[in-house]
């Protein structure tokens, strides 16, 4: 069987928002979800510091951080944008909130594609510490998200240099190192990672990703394993391991991870296709059409995602 095309699971945008506010010292994301397609994601928000002194401004003014959606990141990522700019324009000399105030407006630039106006306010909160390693991380991010990739990894090096115990910087360093098709050296990153943080599925998740790539199926395996025993309630780990058996060509192991994953979530499309195909494989070229079918009016662009894991 030959493959065919799935959509994205979230718009860049929701990607990068995300990205951005991951796992930053400071940082919680006010949505508890990944987007839904085509939903516009709520900007996540740095929480601030508190005062140093008892005394506050009264709520709802400019300087307070009690009810400004820039700090609260209620309402619209307009709100939150306008909510930082009033508190910027406030002349607050407070460093802690200034540097939050410009992190969560670039987070709401990234969260509308502006990457531009995103890098202006981190050079912002870098300039007023520039030992935050958190801040590099966020700047090197939206480097990221512009293809930026070697000033990405030069604040990546920076924040590590500074806090060199956190799994994330790793990880997004690796991620950009594959992105410059430098696999052996995004793999030691994200064995980083994974020393740092033995509890977090996604470096193994993405560990495995590379190894694919580098058509190291039994490691990749093994790392899909690990999400599995991390997360064994969760569709991602089998559906993913269950395309790296069909790359080795093992179908009734595929198969099962397949079948898994539909029990978890019976509406996956890439499981659905993947029984198809492995139908088709296994009995005649028409056999596992009903599956794709289905797959294909849940997500048109299936096929073309699956194709991209190297599959035939």
């Amino acid at each position: 069987m030959h493959l065919v095309k799935r959509r994205a699971v979230a718009p860049r945008a929701a990607i990068i928002a995300a990205t951005l506010a991951f796992a930053a010292g400071l940082a919680s994301p006010v949505f508890a979800e990944d987007p839904a397609p085509g939903d516009s994601p709520k900007a996540p928000v740095i929480t601030p510091a508190e005062p140093a002194t008892p005394a506050a401004p009264a709520a709802g003014s400019a300087a307070s951080t009690e009810e400004n959606p820039c700090f609260t990141g209620k309402g619209s990522i307009k709100d939150v944008l306008d909510g930082c700019a009033a508190f910027l324009a406030s002349g607050s000399k407070d460093t802690d909130k200034l540097i939050a105030a410009h992190g969560n407006r670039a987070i709401g630039f990234s969260a509308t594609g502006n990457y531009d106006a995103a890098l202006v306010e981190l050079n912002e909160a870098v300039a007023l510490d520039p030992k935050q390693p958190n801040t590099y991380f966020m700047r090197a991010a939206a480097y990221e998200a512009k293809k930026e990739h070697d000033k990405s990894i030069a604040d990546l090096d920076e924040a590590i240099r500074l806090d060199a115990s956190r799994g994330d910087f790793y990880m997004l360093r690796g991620i950009v190192f594959s992105q410059k098709g430098e696999l052996d050296r995004a793999v030691t990153e994200l064995d980083q990672k994974v020393k740092l943080d033995p509890n977090a599925a996604i470096g193994f998740s993405k560990r495995a990703n590379i190894y694919r790539q580098k058509k190291d199926y039994d490691r990749a395996i093994a790392d899909y394993t690990e999400v599995i025993k991390l997360e064994p309630d969760k569709a991602k780990g089998y559906v993913d391991r269950g395309w790296i058996y069909v790359l080795k060509n093992d179908l009734d192991k595929a198969l099962a991870d397949f079948t898994t994953t539909l029990k978890i979530h019976e509406n996956d499309a890439s499981a659905l296709v993947g029984v198809g195909l492995v139908k088709s494989r296994k009995g005649k070229p028409t056999d596992g059409s009903r599956e794709i079918q289905h797959a294909l009016t849940l997500e048109p662009d299936i096929i073309d995602r699956i194709k991209k894991l190297g599959v035939e």
